[in-house]
């Protein structure tokens, strides 16, 4: 496997530029498990060199691939989740990343072998805060909801439990950190965003036995000042019917632009 693959140096929910231009779309998928080895194969060794060169071209910042963590797949599919990251809505709507001509693929001495895939839908969200990684990332709990006041839910998030998540960051917690809302964008048919998540917020971990910790609910009760965040916080009224999704997630490929 290509090097660019063993270890995760993540950007997701870190941002270039703008804070608050980050763009992130999440795109949904599954497919036959007797179809995921070259499924799997398809999309690194074909897709993330067609990522990198629209990153090399100023077409596009991250791409990122994720595939669920199931330990009993019992409906004999695999479900795959891709982050793309723009560095503005601009960016994103001015092109198709990975609309490439013959003569380029040629050059980058590539072939595309398809397999039959169900894409679920995207979702189309801008950065709101974060905290950057401190360590290597390798897995990951997206959350999406519905909470009833999102711009309250994400202050919180940003003035209540960033700075309680950045003092208990560490290999056995967390090493990275982010939030997002909704994008509201003329350039994307209402139709489209009407059912689409408010919120969404990302987990980052290094060692899969914390993230477990994490989707059991047994995590953030270890950590330094959980008392005081659980009298302060006022997730449960936000988020009355809790989170919509809450799934883990191991990183299995990504190209992303340099910092």
């Amino acid at each position: 496997m290509n090097k660019l693959y063993m270890t995760a140096i993540i950007v997701l929910f870190v941002a270039i530029g703008n804070l608050h231009s980050q763009v992130i779309v999440v795109t949904t998928a599954n497919v036959s498990s007797q179809n995921t080895s070259a499924f799997e194969a398809n999309e690194l060794n074909y897709f993330s060199v067609i990522a990198k060169n629209a990153i090399a071209e100023g077409k596009l910042m991250g791409w990122y691939f994720f595939k669920m963590y199931e330990s009993d797949n019992a409906d004999s599919v695999s479900h795959y989740l891709f982050v793309n990251t723009f560095e503005s809505e601009e960016q994103l709507f001015e092109n198709n990343w990975f609309d490439i001509s013959e003569e380029k693929i040629k050059e980058l001495q590539i072939t595309n072998n398809p397999t039959e895939v169900n894409y679920l839908g995207s979702y189309f969200f801008e950065l709101h805060s974060n905290l950057p990684r401190i360590t290597d990332v390798k897995y990951t709990v997206f959350n999406f909801g519905y909470p009833n006041d999102s711009y309250a839910f994400l202050k919180e998030g940003e003035e209540l439990f960033k700075p309680y998540f950045e003092k208990n960051m560490g290999e056995r917690g967390l090493v990275g950190w982010g939030q997002a809302s909704k994008l509201y964008s003329s350039n994307i048919d209402s139709t489209v965003l009407a059912d689409q998540p408010t919120v969404m917020t990302a987990d980052h971990y290094s060692n899969f036995r914390v993230a477990e910790m994490h989707v059991k609910g047994e995590l953030f009760g270890t950590y330094d000042g959980f008392e005081e965040i659980m009298e302060t916080t006022l997730f449960d009224f936000y988020m009355k019917n809790g989170w919509e999704s809450n799934t883990l997630y191991e990183l299995i490929g990504f190209v992303e632009a340099e910092n």
